[in-house]
């Protein structure tokens, strides 16, 4: 059955089970990621801006025009979640972000609850070469199976995806040559036969100067593999990670042209 409701007010006709979230997801979680920021809850601001958040539609109610509500999971790691000794704490928590995300939509026919979860562990995680490299820095993010250590990583994974090229995220490299190196290239994109590898510069997890990146991934370079950067702020979202990729093909063209 069809409810003539606008997913952004009461006067459009999109069917209430195809009204999608009335704000932009990323938009949300940024948004409250500054609140946790203020309000001093450091591990929610990172998970909200590492992870995102998941949107489950909760409850549809046809009274009044219709009523949509929202549940907003925030997901934290088992040591995050542990740094809430009790769970009035995180009732406190998760009733402030509730009224934040409430109050930055202002739309009466779209309610939303914020919760906060804990991540369970990835069984693979203690088998897996991908990702595990840097035991300082371990990918601690799953999406679809895979590690990843922040969302651009996985925004622009998606993006080279979808043009159809193979694309290996996080693979480790291990090199005897002079000396031995274990490194992990951010990507490493198969095209007409030759090897690239993409890194994406700039966020919290890639502040490497470039003397250090250079130190990383020059044995690479060494052996003919052209290295790509992009910036972290260009993989925000899925339109400009759509956009970084096509650029990111463009620049593989001139260079193999230039081969």
């Amino acid at each position: 059955m069809h409810d003539s409701r606008s997913v952004y007010g009461r006067s459009g006709s999109r069917p209430y089970n195809e009204c999608p979230v009335p704000i932009s997801l990323e938009t949300l979680a940024n948004t409250l990621a500054e609140l946790a920021d203020a309000r001093g809850l450091d591990v929610v601001a990172q998970a909200l801006r590492m992870r995102g958040v998941s949107t489950t539609l909760e409850e549809y109610d046809n009274w009044d025009g219709g009523i949509w509500t929202w549940l907003i999971t925030v997901f934290l790691l088992p040591r995050d979640w542990a740094t809430f000794s009790h769970r009035e704490q995180r009732t406190i928590v998760e009733t402030e972000l509730t009224e934040f995300a409430n109050a930055m939509v202002m739309n009466d026919a779209h309610n939303f609850t914020v919760r906060l979860a804990a991540m369970a562990a990835s069984s693979s995680v203690a088998v897996t070469n991908q990702g595990r490299a840097h035991s300082a820095n371990p990918a601690t993010i799953e999406h679809e199976g895979l590690l990843f250590r922040s969302k651009p990583e996985i925004v622009i994974f998606e993006a080279l995806r979808e043009t159809g090229l193979p694309v290996m995220p996080l693979p480790v490299v291990v090199s005897n040559k002079s000396r031995f190196r274990r490194i992990e290239p951010d990507f490493v994109v198969i095209y007409r036969g030759m090897m690239f590898v993409v890194e994406v510069d700039g966020d919290r997890w890639h502040q490497e100067s470039p003397a250090a990146a250079q130190e990383r991934l020059g044995h690479l370079e060494d052996e003919g593999v052209r290295i790509i950067r992009v910036s972290a702020e260009k993989c925000n979202s899925t339109n400009s990670a759509k956009e970084t990729a096509k650029e990111i093909l463009l620049k593989i063209e001139r260079l193999l042209k230039s081969h």
